[in-house]
């Protein structure tokens, strides 16, 4: 706005209408200096106003922690042990004992026996084919002669022979295995597990904006006036220093918007 202003203040002042009558002089046309006084006034403008808050909300999060929890529990173990049974088989078998038996054995033996024979002197007697040998009488004697003879004779006798027979027996051997038996024992363990709480927790975030601002300030201000008339007084604002004001005829009427 205060841009606008100065431009048309230049832009009227070069435009304005000049008073006088035609052919007058610049001299004859120029008017009677004004009266000018530097007056100072007060203007509102909009600054801008960077600002940084912190926009915090307050939000329940989930806390966790691990913690370490003892659990025990009842655990089937096998338990086994080397156990020998004993095995046994039927079967038979032969058993000899040594005994003695008589048995009848032959055998042959010289069987001798003494007879009693007697012994003569002989003499012929007798003719031709009729002489013959006869005992002389007194001239015998028995006299023994032994007479043996093979005989075959039966003798008992005790010989050694084995005596068997079956019998029912049994092999039996030591066979070894395992026996279990399920037992139940308490097995502890360290179990880590999360224990989670509902915490506040501040959540902030920045924010950033510009905020308008009305400031003011002082302006030097030039009030020029005629005095035939009262057509004029212009307020020009200086934005840089009281030095930049510029002049306009009293007669110009300039209007601000």
């Amino acid at each position: 706005m205060k841009f606008y202003l100065l431009t048309g203040l230049v832009a009227g002042c070069l435009a304005a209408p000049q008073y006088g009558p035609v052919g007058a002089t610049n001299e004859n046309q120029r008017a009677p200096s004004p009266t000018c006084t530097t007056q100072y006034t007060t203007v509102w403008d909009t600054e801008y106003v960077e600002t940084e808050t912190q926009a915090c909300t307050t939000a329940y999060v989930t806390k966790c922690n691990t913690v370490t929890r003892q659990q025990c529990d009842q655990v089937p173990r096998q338990r086994c042990q080397t156990v020998v049974d004993r095995q046994c088989t039927p079967f038979t078998r032969t058993v000899c004992e040594d005994s003695v038996r008589t048995v009848s054995e032959p055998y042959t033996e010289t069987d001798c026996k003494t007879e009693y024979k007697e012994d003569c002197e002989y003499q012929w007697e007798g003719q031709g084919q009729a002489k013959v040998w006869v005992p002389i009488a007194g001239t015998c004697k028995k006299n023994p002669y032994e007479t043996c003879n093979d005989v075959t004779r039966q003798r008992q006798r005790q010989v050694p022979h084995q005596v068997c027979r079956d019998v029912q027996d049994q092999k039996c051997v030591n066979v070894p295995r395992q026996s279990c038996r399920t037992e139940y024992e308490e097995v502890c363990v360290q179990k880590p597990e999360q224990q989670c709480t509902k915490v506040p927790q501040q959540d902030c975030n920045s924010v950033h904006k510009k905020v308008p601002k009305r400031v003011s300030r002082k302006v030097p201000k030039r009030v020029c006036g005629n005095n035939n008339n009262n057509i004029g007084e212009f307020d020009v604002e200086t934005f840089d220093s009281a030095d930049n004001i510029i002049d306009v005829r009293s007669r110009d009427a300039i209007k601000f918007e």
